[in-house]
């Protein structure tokens, strides 16, 4: 059995509470697992239990939690059933309490077969590495040891990026198509919070504006001029003109397209066809030769957008034009583009960069932009031997552009499509590539390597897209707790004194991002006169909220209400209902007797973990002591003035050695010991 928990002592009334998440028998695309159940009258904790074992009698993994929420992120596996439930810990003189429910989750299977090749712990920035895979149309998110936490299940998505919201953004092959890629938001859990309306959304990127609206690159077309190159005869053999000047040939272009986050209509679009020069293309990437093959030309091919808020702009890359355009936003103008000089005259900045190709943008807070140079121009732009592929932070400043940082990967490695870099928090910076299987790197400013997980992942079969490092797969995840929570007379409430009173709340965020609450409260009676507070709570920041009110004695209890609306996880609102009472919320104490006494620890024997139960018969100065098998000390579990009744301590032996150990407790007359093995 395996035991991981601290105990305290607590009071226990289970009558009212349930289990919440996983639901009975749900199916899990995840081995990162948040269990999450109600509040328990009178109690401070929960011993939290699951196991592939309906009967719990084999490898059992035990949680203490104060809160109403555990993620479980160690000791889930993949393609099992588990078996799950919660008690209160302990209740006031009379031991743990009984199990809520028992329910059951089954865990899918993992999509992905990653492997890492380095890695260095201490300058590893953490969290998870999600991607997108085109091809095979799955995204799937790994730990640092290439372990499979999250994956995209029976959907065909493939991610795109996050939502400022802890939400992922990506395409769904749509049923029956081959190029179909409506875009949609969904939540790790495989809510879909929205969909693009017109099943048409068809590449590269979408973003969720500030205004809560969605933006994204649609595909669009005109009929264009064939210039004259070395594809020339190519065409000519086909019976077109191909003289520069005769419009006469499908362009495929690019526009961006606003949909209202409500009724999907289209707000705001716009067209490379109205701001970009026709006279600006490809003339060396081989996007021609393809137009004869494909009888289209690929002409821009836009494969990023984001949105700056602070500037209301947009940027954009536009791939087969080796450019980045800059984008007043609602305006539609172009501020600048960065790139190569082209016959428009429209390139102002950056020139002599010689990215090319590149996929992925990302704005920094100091004004920078990073972006992946595929390098498939790399020869012709920037004088390398072969194509190569880099990340590369773009400054910016006073109308001029320059490399401030870049990292090449090497040759083999080399990115012919997709990919990205993503600047970390601690100033790493992760690449992701096609190339060599396809991979992401995470590499330090000075360009070391600090790791390497190879996705095994090659075309025609498959290609990773893109990938970024993300906290984890739980963007909202709160509990919350009312203060003074008791049964009486078989209901449940809060006992609240007439006049001027307080309720109290206890909220922690147990997720991996920021999350903002709304709390509305109301009761039928209106003693707290429908007040509303807003939170804003940072991962594992814990908060005590409080409503005053005008308490009016009452022979019933009064129904109140406590409304949670995460303001951007609307759909992890919930409502907390009970009784506020105007007399003391009391029962029975039962006169059950105390003695000095300490309880058989258990497990035993243990590994690295075992717990243990003593009472006192009165309050009084103790000492609890673990000594060796030779009388000698090994350290001090307690020492200090605990009260009359029962408690416990939880002691883990990690440190120490396999062997036998004695627990002893001394007071001021009495001593008592009981003998634990430890065995690992």
């Amino acid at each position: 059995m395996i035991m991981r928990y601290f105990l305290l002592t607590i009071l226990f009334s289970s009558s009212f509470a349930q289990l919440i998440t996983p639901s009975d028998n749900a199916n899990l695309n995840h081995i990162h697992v948040l269990f999450e159940w109600e509040q328990v009258p009178e109690t401070i904790g929960y011993d939290l239990q699951f196991s592939k074992d309906l009967e719990f009698s084999d490898e059992v993994t035990q949680v203490f939690t104060e809160d109403l929420v555990h993620i479980e992120k160690d000791m889930i596996e993949w393609d099992n059933t588990y078996y799950w439930r919660v008690r209160a810990s302990d209740y006031e003189n009379e031991g743990p309490g009984e199990w809520l429910d028992t329910l059951s989750f089954t865990t899918g299977v993992p999509l992905s077969d990653p492997t890492i090749s380095s890695i260095d712990e201490e300058l590893y920035a953490n969290g998870l590495t999600v991607f997108g895979a085109f091809f095979n149309y799955f995204s799937a998110a790994i730990d640092k040891s290439g372990r499979e936490i999250w994956n995209s299940g029976d959907n065909s998505f493939v991610y795109y990026s996050m939502g400022g919201n802890g939400n992922i953004l990506g395409c769904e092959l749509a049923p029956g198509t081959q190029n179909n890629l409506p875009g949609s938001e969904r939540t790790f859990d495989g809510q879909i919070i929205w969909t693009e309306p017109n099943n048409d959304f068809l590449h590269h990127d979408m973003i969720k504006l500030p205004n809560g609206n969605y933006l994204g690159i649609v595909e669009t077309s005109s009929l264009g001029a064939i210039p004259v190159g070395g594809w020339t005869p190519l065409f000519q053999g086909l019976g077109f003109q191909a003289d520069g000047m005769t419009v006469e040939f499908p362009w495929v272009g690019d526009k961006l397209v606003e949909w209202d986050k409500e009724t999907k209509e289209i707000v705001w679009s716009w067209s490379v066809f109205d701001h970009y020069n026709m006279s600006d293309y490809d003339h060396l990437g081989g996007t021609w030769t393809e137009a004869y093959i494909s009888l289209h030309y690929d002409w821009t091919h836009v494969n990023a957008v984001i949105f700056d808020e602070e500037e209301s702009c947009l940027y954009i890359s536009t791939r087969h034009l080796s450019r980045i355009t800059k984008i007043d936003y609602p305006s539609g103008e172009i501020i600048w583009n960065l790139g190569r000089e082209m016959p428009s005259g429209d390139v102002t900045l950056g020139n002599d960069i010689g990215f090319s190709f590149q996929h992925s943008l990302q704005k920094l807070d100091n004004g920078n932009l990073i972006t992946f140079d595929n390098g498939n121009l790399a020869p012709e732009f920037r004088g390398t031997e072969h194509p190569i592929s880099r990340a590369i932070e773009i400054g910016i400043n006073n109308e001029q552009a320059s490399i401030i940082w870049s990292h090449e990967l090497a040759p083999e490695l080399f990115g012919f499509a997709s990919g990205n870099a993503q600047k970390l928090d601690n100033g790493n910076v992760l690449l992701t590539t096609v190339g060599g299987g396809g991979r992401s790197l995470e590499v330090s400013a000075d360009g070391n390597t600090i790791w390497e997980g190879l996705y095994n992942l090659s075309l025609p079969d498959g290609a990773v897209y893109r990938a970024n490092r993300i906290p984890g797969i739980f963007p909202c995840a709160y509990s919350i707790m009312i203060e003074g929570y008791k049964e009486y007379d078989g209901d449940v409430g809060v006992y609240l004194p007439s006049g001027s009173s307080n309720i109290s709340y206890n909220i922690v965020n147990v997720g991996q991002y920021p999350i903002s609450l709304t709390l509305n409260i109301n009761d039928e009676a209106n003693w707290f006169d429908s007040q509303s507070i807003q939170l804003d709570l940072h991962p594992g920041d814990r908060e005590n909220v409080s409503f005053s009110g005008n308490v009016l004695s009452t022979n019933q209890g009064n129904p109140i209400h406590l409304n949670i609306v995460p303001d951007d996880h609307p759909n992890k609102s919930r409502t907390l209902s009970f009784n506020g009472f105007t007399t003391p919320l009391s029962k029975t104490e039962k006169n059950q007797p105390f003695s000095f006494y300490i309880d058989k620890p258990y497990p035993n024997p243990f590994n690295p973990s075992t717990t243990i139960k003593f009472s006192l018969d009165f309050s009084q100065d103790i000492d609890l002591k673990v000594y060796g098998v030779n009388g000698n000390f090994v350290e001090t579990l307690i020492k200090g003035r605990l009260t009359k009744g029962q408690h416990s301590i939880h002691w883990n032996a990690s440190n120490h050695p396999s062997g036998v150990y004695f627990i002893q407790i001394k007071s001021r007359n009495e001593l008592k010991t009981q003998k634990v093995v430890l065995i690992k």
